[in-house]
């Protein structure tokens, strides 16, 4: 009885344990202290089952889960099977799986009959055991997920130091020194233009000692035209190398590779993904020498990210001696995927409206990339070529889902002439007093296919209104109503009738849906 009260005991401490490690060392000293030896503890990964890495053992293999004598059922006896890996052979008796509406975590397989009290306690508790082992391994991959995420987090906060540099140069010292502090590298290097730049190695090393395939690493590091990780298959004589992470960038052309990075952050595809876009991102900006490097992003302040991008999206956009001409984007969250603005180039005005698929920052971050192409605005004699520019850079980056709806305009006030493109933009409007002309879209939004760019012009009569919005102020009105409203307001001045759009359409702005942005121009 004082046995058979030992075991329940011992039964009910596995089911009440905190963590799958400790689930498993229990069940492990349980049977070892009723004298159980012959018996291995395997994890279960969809149907590949391994030896228990909470548990030592004497030999690596792998097996199907049907190959250990799965049946559906929790625990089987009798099998008498005798499963071979190389050149040992393993018997099977009895084998009890840990598992929970179809969900296998672990087996344990029994080269022996195992003892007839601690068999039956076993059955009547083995679909515990399974549910105790599913929840386990749910509570940790949950964990294990909100840790990564995390890490990702930190990763972007810290990666600002990248955006500081104004010189090529810089970008590559700095993304050097960064990949190796946060990866824990060995050792890292890049190559740009057939230079070679490394920290902890010298090119030698690449074209002499390190080798992928046969060849030596530098050839292939030269050709590299993707982001991979890879693990055990650069070799070298000289270095113990354990894994390699190769980024590429194509804006740049630059070719890093980082040897012997941390394994707790082992790069999946979009987080590969978002390295190199980093990379990508702050070397254009190094070779346009512009303003994205004025990043300061503090390391605990994830806001603050948000206030460096609105540098480069201003919420009120005027001209100061032109009060004709009036914008305002005004984000829904802390940083906005709009954007509107307005140059004066000698007579002409050239403006953009443009609203990116999204919300939040990686949304923001492309206005940051319309705002720099638009500095570079020097004429209004080529507008399609402007437009067709962005668009390719655009494609160039592979944004994935992220594409730009944009309008793009010039008003030449000395002819009276309007000439714009619209790229899969909600139809811009021209107000006069006996009509309302629509200016609708003859392209795609950009950043998705490379498009022939052909402007349209039209004749603007004085005292008519050019009016241009994002989708965000169709949330709260149809456009019709949206129209009626803007032409009662149209006596006011453009920055008036703005403001009073913004206040009689979001009369709660903390519940505020999409960006609120929009162009009046008076003519």
């Amino acid at each position: 009885m004082e046995k058979s009260n030992s075991i329940t005991f011992d039964l009910l401490k596995i089911i009440s344990s905190e963590s799958t490690e400790e689930f498993i060392k229990q069940i492990n000293a349980l049977l070892n202290r009723h004298d159980i030896y012959a018996f291995r503890i395997w994890d279960v990964r969809g149907n590949v089952c391994e030896p228990c890495s909470y548990i030592p053992s004497d030999l690596y293999a792998t097996f199907d889960i049907y190959e250990l004598g799965f049946k559906d059922e929790d625990f089987c006896t009798d099998i008498n099977i005798d499963i071979s890996y190389f050149d040992v052979t393993y018997h099977i008796d009895t084998a009890l799986f840990f598992k929970n509406n179809h969900r296998v975590t672990h087996v344990i397989t029994f080269e022996y009959k195992l003892p007839a009290d601690i068999e039956e306690r076993i059955r009547l508790i083995a679909p515990y055991f399974g549910r105790r082992a599913v929840e386990l391994f749910s509570k940790e991959r949950q964990m294990d997920l909100y840790i990564d995420y995390q890490k990702k987090v930190d990763f972007v906060k810290r990666a600002s130091i990248i955006f500081m540099a104004l010189e090529l140069q810089e970008v590559i010292s700095m993304s050097l020194s960064f990949f190796m502090e946060v990866f824990s590298a060995d050792a890292v290097c890049v190559y740009y233009n057939d230079e070679f730049y490394g920290i902890g190695l010298e090119e030698e090393d690449l074209e002499n000692n390190i080798t992928i395939n046969d060849f030596p690493i530098s050839e292939y590091l030269k050709n590299l035209d993707e982001t991979i990780f890879m693990e055990n298959e650069v070799i070298s004589s000289k270095f113990n190398i354990k894994n390699t992470f190769f980024i590429y960038d194509r804006g740049a052309n630059l070719h890093f590779a980082l040897f012997n990075i941390i394994v707790d952050i082992v790069p999946d595809k979009d987080f590969s993904s978002l390295v190199s876009s980093i990379v990508s991102i702050a070397t254009e900006n190094a070779l346009n020498h512009e303003a994205l490097t004025k990043f300061k992003i503090e390391e605990t302040e994830i806001a603050y990210t948000a206030e460096i991008l609105n540098k480069f999206v201003k919420k009120n956009i005027f001209l100061e001696d032109n009060p004709n001409i009036y914008g305002i984007s005004y984000p829904a969250r802390n940083a906005g995927g709009d954007f509107v603005n307005v140059l004066q180039i000698g007579s002409d005005y050239l403006f953009c409206v443009a609203d990116v698929c999204g919300k939040g920052y990686s949304a923001a971050v492309l206005t940051v990339v319309l705002s720099v192409f638009m500095s570079k605005f020097n004429s209004s004699d080529n507008l399609t070529q402007q437009v067709a520019d962005i668009n390719e850079f655009l494609i160039s980056k592979n944004f994935s889902d992220r594409f730009i709806t944009s309008f793009f305009g010039i008003y030449r006030s000395d002819i009276e002439e309007l000439e714009y493109i619209s790229c899969g933009h909600d139809p811009a409007a021209v107000l006069s007093n006996n009509k309302i002309e629509y200016l609708t879209s003859d392209y795609m939004p950009m950043g998705i296919m490379s498009e022939n760019y052909s402007s349209k012009k039209i004749k603007v009569d004085r005292q008519s209104l050019i009016f241009v919005y994002t989708d965000g102020l169709i949330e709260y009105s149809s456009l019709d109503d949206l129209l009626c409203l803007v032409k009662a307001l149209s006596n006011k001045s453009p920055k008036d009738i703005v403001e009073d759009l913004y206040k009689e359409l979001v009369t709660d702005t903390t519940l505020q849906r999409d960006d609120f942005t929009c162009l009046i121009m008076k003519v």
